[in-house]
């Protein structure tokens, strides 16, 4: 199996997105990357601002 790491500029549009209130599957689409890998993000930008 192959994958792909995430560029910096991917990871920056994806925290914008999170910033902005953009849904996981959303931001997926326009990324043309999988729902997990979006939420993933998702969830390691909310655990560093709940703590």
């Amino acid at each position: 199996m192959t994958y792909k790491h995430l560029t910096t500029r991917e990871l920056t549009l994806i925290a914008d997105f999170w910033h902005q209130g953009t849904k996981a599957y959303q931001a997926a689409k326009l990324l043309k990357r999988s729902q997990e890998t979006i939420y993933r993000i998702y969830w390691f930008l909310y655990s560093g601002t709940v703590s």
